[in-house]
């Protein structure tokens, strides 16, 4: 969460130190007041490694959560597989290089990692690919340009990386990824630019809220893919950036965020009304976390447990 802010507010964008001020206040946010709405969770075997800023992805009913920050705030080439109908994980083989902040998302049977820091280093381009089946780690065509806390979505068989970070500028870009040509192509960028966003698919379009830019955002726009336009609908109740999304059951729903503090709120968006709701709050309040549907269910998996640094094993499901 730390480098894209700090990239944001000039200082040493690409090679300056860490920090916990940088990403949010110790202040909390908002208080949980009650629970309105539905929805309910429960815990589930957490991760091995404590992890924030590592996406998740679903293959085959098991989830990938590769890379990351661990405890101690180092970038980890680790793999994490969660066996769904176990609720076990195990180790996977490692990322050829750590990253965190990346894109992830998962396409024909294979996780894609796009992007990302280095670690104390600048962005990424580069994109590595995982194949459960051979067990081992394989490279993509490279993002166009290095980009971080960006969001990756899979819709139609192609991957799409929206928003993020570039050359410390917050970009509205819009790349699409074909895995049969192995190529990336520019498509119309989103209208707010932003970074720490989150996205989910819902029936035949990209639903992309909240992130930073710099400040936290409650923005709610959907890309289509068949007319190559975007559409503003209503802005989610809490603006937050760090946060997860999902949809399930034709619904999206938004999960935590940070700054400031760290956010409990599980927020829903019903297309079909067109209207917003907060349901039940996650037990674990948690920014940078991954969020993946399973059935008719949510995962929400590791994440920061306070603003900036403080990883967490937590690994809840919610069902709605």
């Amino acid at each position: 969460m730390m480098r894209a802010r700090r990239a944001l507010i000039g200082v040493l964008p690409i090679l300056g130190a860490l920090s916990v001020a940088a990403c949010g206040s110790e202040d909390g946010p908002p208080s949980n007041g009650s629970e309105p709405g539905t929805g309910r969770w429960d815990a589930r075997a957490p991760l091995s490694v404590a992890r924030q800023e590592m996406p998740t992805a679903l293959v085959a009913n098991r989830l990938y959560t590769p890379g990351g920050y661990d405890a101690q705030g180092a970038t980890v080439p680790t793999l994490e597989v969660y066996d769904i109908a176990a609720d076990r994980w195990t180790t996977g083989p490692s990322m050829p290089e750590g990253r965190n902040h990346p894109g992830v998302a998962a396409v024909g049977g294979r996780v894609y990692v796009s992007g990302g820091y280095t670690g104390a280093g600048p962005a990424s381009a580069s994109v590595f690919v995982f194949d459960p089946g051979a067990q081992g780690w394989t490279t993509a065509a490279p993002l166009p340009a290095a980009r971080a806390a960006h969001v990756m979505v899979e819709l139609g068989g192609k991957v799409f990386a929206i928003g993020g970070v570039r050359g410390g500028t917050v970009v509205g870009t819009n790349e699409v990824y074909d895995p049969a040509s192995n190529t990336w192509t520019a498509v119309a960028p989103m209208p707010t630019p932003r970074e720490h966003l989150a996205a989910a698919v819902v029936g035949d379009r990209i639903l992309v809220v909240g992130g930073r830019s710099p400040g936290n955002l409650a923005t709610l726009e959907a890309y289509s893919p068949g007319s190559n336009s975007w559409t503003r609908l209503p802005d989610m109740p809490t603006a937050r950036g760090g946060l997860a999304a999902a949809a399930a059951g034709g619904k999206l729903y938004v999960f935590g965020g940070e700054n400031p503090g760290v956010f409990p709120h599980t927020e829903e968006y019903d297309p079909a009304l067109n209207t917003w709701r907060r349901v039940a709050n996650m037990p674990t309040p948690r920014h940078g976390m991954g969020a993946v549907t399973v059935g008719a269910a949510i995962y929400v998996v590791g994440g920061g447990i306070q603003a900036g640094f403080g990883a967490s094993v937590a690994n809840e499901r919610f069902t709605p």
